[in-house]
């Protein structure tokens, strides 16, 4: 009872946590369905590059789009890009410097069973991002990606001893309290699970995003 009655008191705040909304959103047609969410963004300086991530998040249940950029400059340039795959994009950032350039994952994740006892995953393949507007402390575009599908399912041990549970929950408490960037960390690290052999193809069409933190910055 004690447990049934703290799983409802941490989704109630929840809930309230997640109402409170901002005007910075991803949004996208995934797989023909409509869907857009409210987006948070991390930003920092890393081995001369800047890298700016933004991630829009539904809770209950959990779907995440992901936007990762690595460019040159104090902001990503205007302009069309292709969008890479992870596996052959490490060392090309860095071998193809130039202050015009943008490397860009776009990422997918949908949470299939309750309280994330399995993952529908759309890994970063192909695709355009076109950004355009960016300053120091904004960005707005359009895209269109294709991604991998690929699923995860939790560990047996983890969904009986109740650890994977108590992890899900207070990883949806912070995203859902405006920490998701922080609080997951990865679009696909997902604790205590195993990549299973199905795989498919997820596709994001329309995609567009929004994202100013000018006022963030100021407080």
């Amino acid at each position: 009872m004690k447990n049934a009655l703290l799983t409802v008191l941490l989704l109630f705040v929840l809930d309230v946590a997640s109402a409170q909304k901002t005007n910075n959103y991803i949004s996208a047609t995934i797989d023909s369905k409509e869907w857009k969410a409210e987006a948070k963004r991390l930003k920092f300086k890393a081995r001369e590059m800047g890298y700016l991530v933004l991630g829009a998040f539904e809770v209950n249940p959990d779907v995440q789009v992901w936007i990762r950029m690595w460019y040159q400059g104090d902001a990503p340039a205007p302009g069309t890009y292709p969008i890479e795959d992870l596996k052959g994009l490490e060392g090309k950032k860095y071998k193809e410097k130039s202050a015009g350039k943008v490397w860009t994952l776009i990422d997918y994740t949908e949470e299939t069973k309750k309280m994330g006892h399995g993952f529908h995953d759309g890994e970063s393949l192909s695709g355009t991002i076109t950004i355009t507007a960016s300053t120091p402390t904004s960005v707005a575009g359009t895209f269109e990606a294709d991604l991998a599908g690929v699923y995860y399912q939790k560990r047996v041990v983890a969904t009986m001893t109740g650890g994977g549970l108590r992890g899900n929950l207070e990883r949806k408490i912070l995203t859902g309290a405006g920490a998701g960037v922080i609080a997951n960390g990865d679009p696909h690290a997902h604790d205590r699970t195993k990549k299973l052999d199905e795989t498919d193809s997820i596709k994001l069409t329309d995609g567009q995003f929004s994202v100013d933190w000018a006022k963030e910055d100021r407080e």
